[in-house]
């Protein structure tokens, strides 16, 4: 290690500074110092220095080389019993040693040493941007779903996260994500550790329904959400402040159950009408939720291994809560992924193939009382840095009292490595009974990624 050269360098350096001092310290002569003489008698160090080998009696008396080596020897111990000490000190396994009493923070290595601050309790920072770009065939200002695509360039957002083990107890994540028009935290949130078969988490968080909700921005598949996700659960999907409780059922297949509370100001929940400012009559209906009207959230999800290179994953989620018409919400979904990697030849080849539905009632709603939506998709990897994707959506099963919309969209993805990515999607949009032209959309997207950003789910 470095810092074992550094100290003994040190070391030799400390042996050698009295040496120095005292050749320092001798009177000049004009010439270089004499030899000693071959029949001198070696000086005693423990003696006194008398008037003949002295004339001088305030300079000191000249070392040996056994005093040299008694000095050395004295110095690399000392030297050696601390590096003992701060190396204890830093370990998580080390034992503290007793013979400081006096520091407790380097006894435990938690917060300091004798050195200066530690960096074990450093967060990792890091930052995610996507910048977006392309054309639109939509009319300006014209929209079906929260999130359409318009003709422009633009930041698409911008994560700065920061993640941390806080003590043996928790762990905590916190992440500020937005554009030049919005920034907000989406999520900011503590962790249990070490539960047994149990996950609690408290804060500002995703809510585990379906898979797709619970993807930042930089992890969507594609360049936008699925057209009935964005429509049914809004733009900025189903997060809030809330707890959660996870289980691993002891059942000898993988199993787990989320039950989970949140604020629930959400989209399914949602119970205001605004006043159509082209009628002479006011059709607003104010919203009558009120703070105590929680979202209570449940999902299940189970995984199987089809094969060596072949994984089935399923799972069905639940989304109740008093909505702001004073009715009951309920939203169902449901959702499988199908994941295939050659053991071979994991990095260059793959296949995902992903499917989700979402069906929403919502009481006491004046429209669209019941409202769903569904969308799957495929991702084939051909080689080491390329994706070839594709995606079929549909909004209106069942159908409201909007028309039903298909929506399309085709990606090519050149990804260099984890940290970076360029994106090319063409997509199609088509509302049902509708006399308007096909929307039409061609968008180039670029993701990057610096600092140790944590790993995404399965």
């Amino acid at each position: 290690m470095s810092s074992n050269r550094f100290l003994t360098a040190a070391a030799t350096l400390l042996a050698l500074l009295p040496s120095a001092v005292a050749w320092a310290q001798q009177p000049d002569t004009g010439g270089p110092p004499a030899a000693p003489s071959s029949t001198a008698a070696p000086t005693d160090p423990a003696a006194p220095a008398s008037s003949a080998s002295a004339p001088n009696s305030n300079a000191p008396a000249p070392t040996t080389p056994a005093s040299d080596q008694a000095d050395r020897a004295q110095e690399e111990a000392e030297i050696a019993a601390e590096l003992a000490k701060n190396q204890a000190a830093s370990s998580p396994t080390g034992t503290p040693t007793p013979a400081d009493s006096s520091s407790s923070s380097e006894s435990t290595g938690a917060s300091a040493s004798s050195r200066g601050l530690s960096n074990l309790m450093n967060p990792a920072i890091s930052a995610v941007g996507i910048v977006l770009g392309g054309a639109s065939s939509r009319p300006e200002g014209t929209s079906v779903a929260p999130g359409d695509l318009q003709t422009g360039i633009f930041v698409q957002e911008v994560e700065l996260r920061a993640s941390a083990i806080v003590d043996p107890f928790f762990r905590a994540d916190v992440a500020l994500a937005g554009s030049s028009d919005h920034v907000a935290f989406e999520e900011a949130y503590l962790t249990t550790l070490d539960l047994p078969r149990l996950t609690l988490r408290a804060g500002q968080m995703h809510s585990a329904v379906g898979r797709h909700n619970l993807l930042h921005t930089h992890a969507f598949p594609f360049v936008t959400a699925p057209l009935p996700w964005r429509a049914l659960m809004g733009e900025e999907g189903l997060t809030d402040p809330g707890v959660s409780a996870d289980l691993l059922l002891p059942l000898p297949f993988y199993a787990e159950i989320n039950a989970q509370v949140f604020q629930g100001d959400w989209a399914p929940l949602v119970g205001s009408i605004p006043d159509n400012p082209a009628t002479a009559v006011d059709e607003s209906v104010p919203d009558r939720r009120r703070n105590s009207d929680f979202a209570y959230v449940g999902h299940l999800k189970t995984l199987f291994d089809m094969s060596d290179a072949t994984t089935l994953e399923l799972g069905t989620s639940y989304v109740g809560g008093r909505n702001g018409f004073a009715g009951w919400s309920n939203l169902a979904a449901g959702d499988m992924t199908v994941k295939w990697r050659p053991v071979e030849a994991e990095r260059y080849m793959g296949f995902d193939w992903t499917t989700e539905y979402v069906w929403d009632e919502r009481g006491h709603a004046p429209t669209d009382h019941t409202r769903g939506g569904g969308y799957t998709a495929v991702r084939f990897q051909f080689a080491q840095q390329w994706w070839l994707q594709a995606r079929g959506s549909v909004l209106g099963l069942p159908q409201g009292d909007s028309p039903r919309i298909w929506r399309g969209e085709g990606l090519a993805a050149f990804v260099p490595s984890e940290f970076s990515a360029l994106r090319l999607q063409y997509g199609i949009e088509k509302a049902a009974n509708d006399p308007s032209p096909l929307v039409h959309e061609v968008f180039a997207q670029a993701v990057f990624s610096v600092g140790p950003h944590p790993a995404h789910a399965y």
